[in-house]
């Protein structure tokens, strides 16, 4: 029988071991862990179908936003009587309100004039007016807020 020599280094070293790795068992899962990683397994495409809706409900209200008309803060006269109101357009065109007055609205912006009118469908009732100046959505609203 022969004897294993066991190796020195110099200096008194002892030449580094490697440790035994030992082969990983896979135990039996009861049923409980099992529910627990099919849980934690299924949450993630919940999270991912959450996350597109949200997405896809932020984009259909941004969109309503920008195609629906804004309110407008104009200043109209006629015979040296000036006045100020927020203007609503109304969506395509129906439904048009002048905030601060009963009579109904029939405004053409593009030519600065608005007809002010107490019967939409008798014209004699209209008056016009002349529009001499146009704010946009953040001063009509702060007009609102203020009054």
């Amino acid at each position: 029988m022969s004897n294993k020599i066991k190796k020195q280094s110099l200096l008194g070293k002892a030449p580094a071991r490697k440790k035994p790795t030992q082969a990983k068992r896979q135990r039996p899962l009861n049923q409980q862990q099992a529910r627990a990683q099919a849980g934690q397994q299924a949450a993630p495409e919940v999270e991912v179908k959450k996350s597109k809706t949200r997405w896809y409900t932020l984009a259909a209200v941004v969109l309503i936003l920008l195609i629906t008309p804004k309110p407008v803060l104009i200043t109209y006269e006629k015979l040296g009587m000036v006045s100020q109101s927020v203007f609503w357009p109304g969506v395509f065109g129906y439904g048009a309100n002048l905030f601060d007055s009963t009579l109904s609205p029939r405004a053409d912006l593009s030519r600065n004039v608005i007809y002010l009118c107490q019967d939409k469908r008798n014209p004699d009732t209209c008056q016009k007016y002349r529009v001499t100046e146009q704010s946009g959505f953040f001063a009509a609203m702060k007009k609102l807020i203020m009054d």
